[in-house]
């Protein structure tokens, strides 16, 4: 089917930024059309609560299990980091990169905004004290909470992103309207440090979707030189205020900050990240041609942590949005299902490997390479 990129109404405002979604977002487009990838949207907005119930509620059973020492193989388990919710992490890693992003008290709120109408999508939550997350919560979009306005210029949090159309300038000013009502639900972190984070909700779903945790970081940093690097309108997200070690990880380019970032979540070993059962049911029963296009997707392989680092986009001047952001990874083969041993639902399950930036795409891939399937508490060996 020949779709282009002319065919997304004008009136989506996530428009712009769909195509520098290569990994994912933009294959349904491809694949499907823009009627299809607008039901995969709502699909996806649809499970989001319990998609998000389920990584959170890993991620704080998964750190009070190592705590308590009820896991003792720490680094073999791999559990979210939920200072930056796309991030997959080694469970002995979890706590001093999490102190280390954000402090000994840190609240951060992602805001999804809707691709179509930039509205707040939900509001999700996390609490973290001495890099354990210890407490969430979650505002869908029909939530009262959402009305609440902000005591200078009277805008609801709903509307204020179409109020300003500017993440940073959304992202500094409703800050003032979320402490207010952290302090109120939780005075006893009143002084915690505070991290707003607005995303277009189809860059969220593009980095949950990243097949390894190298993609995701590559995701990571696409995702904020819409604006700075490749001079689009705005950022696909942003954090305000940005951590200063993540911003000095940032302008050091690319390759320097999955160097960095792989490092400090699994010591640069390679994951192929899962994805929640009931997200894939959900998937299952109302877009199977999904699920179709994520096997088609997985049968291709997963680059090897060195192609991913080493990926360039050879049109970027181009001012064609259909040819600017293709992806051009370094020849060589990927890592395959099949010299992994595994199928599909293995894979979406998450495999754990000792593939690091130092494997060469000419090295032996087999099943001896596998450290461990799952993820927190749902890990075997």
């Amino acid at each position: 089917m020949n779709n282009n990129y002319g065919d997304i109404p004008e009136d989506v405002r996530a428009k712009p930024f769909l195509p520098t979604m290569q990994n994912w977002m933009w294959k349904i487009f491809k694949a499907l059309g823009w009627e299809q990838m607008e039901k995969y949207i709502h699909v996806a907005e649809d499970c989001a609560y319990y998609f998000f119930e389920d990584r959170l509620n890993e991620s704080i059973s998964t750190a009070q299990a190592v705590y308590n020492g009820k896991i003792t193989e720490h680094e073999k388990v791999l559990s979210y980091i939920t200072a930056i919710p796309p991030l997959t992490i080694r469970s002995d890693l979890c706590q001093g990169t999490t102190k280390l992003i954000g402090g000994e008290s840190l609240d951060v709120t992602w805001i999804p905004l809707s691709d179509f109408n930039q509205e707040v999508f939900m509001l999700l939550n996390t609490h973290l004290e001495d890099g354990i997350p210890v407490d969430w919560w979650i505002v869908n979009r029909d939530d009262e909470l959402l009305d609440r306005r902000h005591m200078k210029l009277g805008y609801k949090i709903r509307d204020m992103p179409t109020r300003m159309r500017d993440f940073t300038k959304f992202g500094n000013k409703v800050k003032s309207v979320l402490m207010d009502i952290r302090n109120e639900r939780t005075p006893q972190w009143n002084s915690s440090h505070y991290i707003t984070a607005p995303v277009w909700t189809s860059y969220a779903v593009e980095e949950f979707m990243a097949s390894s945790n190298f993609e995701s970081i590559a995701g990571m940093y696409f995702g904020w030189a819409t604006k700075d690097k490749y001079k689009l309108p705005d950022y696909c997200y942003t954090l305000h205020p940005w951590p200063s070690i993540l911003n000095m990880m940032y302008m050091g380019g690319m390759e320097a900050l999955i160097y960095k970032l792989s490092g400090l979540t699994t010591r640069s070993q390679f994951y192929i990240q899962p994805i929640e059962k009931r997200t894939m049911q959900h998937f299952h029963d109302n877009m199977p041609s999904a699920i179709d296009l994520m096997k088609e997707s997985y049968a291709e392989g997963f680059p090897f942590p060195i192609q991913t680092i080493k990926l360039t986009m050879p049109n970027i001047k181009s001012k064609n949005a259909e040819i600017r952001f293709q992806k051009q990874y370094p020849k060589g083969k990927f890592i395959k299902m099949e010299d992994l041993n595994i199928t599909f639902e293995d894979a979406v399950n998450g495999i754990f490997t000792n593939i690091t930036h130092e494997t060469d795409p000419s090295e032996k891939i087999d099943e001896s390479r596998i450290i461990s399937r799952g993820i927190g508490s749902k890990t075997s060996f």
